[in-house]
């Protein structure tokens, strides 16, 4: 029976002190209390460790691990995972607040699934929700089943709405190095192994504060020739970032036999390596074009077509719109 099996919480932190004890609060007060957080701390220089020594006190499901040095988030939750001893690992970041029933959601609706996730609420330093939330909209949904194509060029799971099962440790683990997020490698990994699902109701509130923000949407272009420059630099990266994600889906051995996204994958991986030599690559858009219901799933029906042909666009194609947009 579920409710006599073990949940266990990886959280990573890191100079956390602001909202650390709000997320740990609404963990503790989980509606299923059968579980042991397991934080790892990478290297805080605040008073997060102050805080969470003072919660172990009062608590023996809390476990406490201090790196030596500094991992990243990525590493850091590897570690955190492979401290896990429970029958169901769920991943929790620093900052966010989780609904009282969210453990108990999960494992009613997990069933034979290997991994469940939710959308989350957004919500503001204050706590305060912003109306809207993490994943769905007009143009994104989510989506569940054996559904890794899916996976391949987006992602529609964060990592602090998620839980599997524990035999997908062996093949999570290690995380590869030069993935750009864990949670899309969790994602691409459960759903090549298994079949995942989602809760229609968002078991997580996401937070989003000014510290977060990594992206400027302002066009700060001092001249033509500076845009130019920084639309290439930036269309570059993306393209370097695609490469070594999907280097690292091919690592996957369960891939030798599921031929289909195994040569998705190598053809957008082509694409990706002649990038800055090409207008256009028909062969690909044919073929993302075949699979666009499942490599486009997460984005809206109307959309998917779109998705393939600006895929499927070199460089020399993007450098000429700068001239004309």
């Amino acid at each position: 029976m579920m409710y006599n099996q073990k949940v266990s919480i990886a959280m990573c932190t890191y100079n956390g002190e602001r909202f650390l004890k709000e997320q740990i609060d609404s963990i503790l007060n989980q509606s299923y209390k059968n579980f042991e957080l397991i934080i790892t701390d990478d290297c805080s220089s605040d008073k997060t460790i102050e805080i969470i020594k003072e919660y172990l006190k009062h608590d023996d499901r809390i476990k406490l691990f201090q790196n030596e040095k500094n991992l990243g988030f990525i590493k850091n939750f590897e570690k955190a995972i492979s401290l896990c001893s429970g029958e169901y690992i769920a991943l929790a970041d620093q900052d966010d607040i989780w609904k009282g029933n969210k453990l108990e959601v999960f494992l009613k609706e997990i069933k034979d699934n290997v991994l469940i996730y939710s959308d989350a609420i957004l919500i503001d330093k204050n706590s305060k929700e912003l109306g809207r939330t993490l994943v769905k909209s007009e143009d994104r949904s989510l989506v569940s089943g054996k559904c890794n194509k899916s996976f391949i060029l987006t992602n529609c799971i964060s990592g602090n709405t998620l839980m599997f099962k524990k035999e997908l440790v062996q093949y999570i683990l290690p995380i590869p190095e030069n993935i750009s997020f864990h949670d899309i490698w969790i994602a691409f990994v459960a759903s090549s192994y298994g079949t995942i699902t989602y809760t229609d109701e968002s078991m997580t509130y996401y937070r989003r504060y000014a510290e977060q923000v990594t992206k400027s949407t302002t066009k700060d272009y001092q001249s033509f020739f500076d845009r130019f420059k920084k639309k290439k630099f930036s269309k570059i990266n993306m393209n370097m970032a695609l490469q070594k994600d999907l280097k690292s889906f091919l690592s996957l051995s369960i891939l030798q036999k599921d031929k289909e996204t195994f040569e998705i994958i190598h053809s957008i991986l082509e694409h990706c390596e002649k990038f800055d030599k090409i207008y256009f690559n028909s062969c690909l858009y044919k073929i993302l074009i075949k699979y666009k219901d499942e490599i486009f799933a997460i984005r809206k029906e109307k959309k998917r077509k779109k998705r393939a042909y600006r895929l499927s666009l070199g460089l020399k194609y993007h450098q000429i719109t700068l001239f004309v947009c």
